[in-house]
């Protein structure tokens, strides 16, 4: 089963949740971006850091060009979490200090206003872009803007759950890109579940992506038989630092 994401969709939840992430992360007091999160070592600064990173990816690719060819392929969105060289120790070993010095040459106000910038920058971009538009990531998969664009919400959503427990706060996680990164992991909206145990979207949100403890529910009940799943850092190993 492959879920198809239109561009409309994807881009009304990236719109969405950067448009949150920035109104919540300029209410917080700077102090506050020095506590840890559950994204070790990662500060919340430095987690902010990292989601900036992600999020410049797109405008790197655009820039790059439209790709002559590419790989076999191309990978849809859930493909693009795949469990390669893209999780290896060292790997990690690079998101994690390429966040650190980002977050090191920054203040927190400059940070937020950079998220805010490149969100924006991103988002004209793809609306420029024709609808068929490839393009090649950094890890060597070709893909539809569409999907890598989803990935990106994936980024926001997962991540802004992330800095949101870091600050002691509630999640701003919006609508659109929790029910996104539902349906990219499990192939469904899950609200039987969802309506059963009375989760909010947050939680939902972490257990599909490996981010807390279950409970009682079975596994299949959150990735249903026959539906592919996301490598994602949380459902398959005890670290958790991105997948940008």
């Amino acid at each position: 089963m492959q879920r198809i994401w239109r561009s409309d969709e994807v881009a009304i939840a990236y719109a969405a949740e950067s448009r949150a992430a920035v109104d919540a992360l300029r209410a917080v007091p700077e102090a506050d971006f020095d506590r840890p999160t559950r994204c070790a070592p990662w500060t919340v600064k430095e987690l902010l850091a990292h989601t900036v990173i992600a999020l410049s990816r797109t405008v790197e690719m655009l820039d790059d060009g439209a790709p002559a060819a590419g790989p076999d392929g191309p990978v849809d969105a859930v493909g693009y979490y795949a469990p390669d060289a893209r999780f290896r120790p060292d790997a990690d070993g690079g998101r994690i200090a390429d966040a650190q010095r980002w977050a090191a040459a920054r203040t927190v106000t400059a940070a937020v206003d950079e998220l805010a910038a490149r969100a924006a920058t991103a988002a004209a971009r793809v609306t420029a872009q024709p609808p068929d538009r490839m393009v090649v990531t950094r890890h060597g998969d070709l893909m539809t803007l569409t999907d890598f664009q989803a990935t990106r919400v994936v980024e926001l959503a997962v991540h802004g759950v992330h800095l949101a427990d870091g600050l002691g706060m509630a999640p701003w996680l919006t609508a659109p890109a929790a029910d996104l990164v539902v349906a990219l992991s499990a192939g469904t909206t899950l609200a039987p579940l969802r309506a059963a145990r009375g989760w909010d979207r947050p939680t939902l949100v972490r257990a599909v992506t490996g981010r807390v403890e279950s409970g009682d529910v079975d596994p299949a009940e959150l990735h249903p038989r026959g539906v592919r799943s996301p490598f994602f850092g949380g459902t398959h190993r005890p670290t958790v630092v991105g997948e940008e």
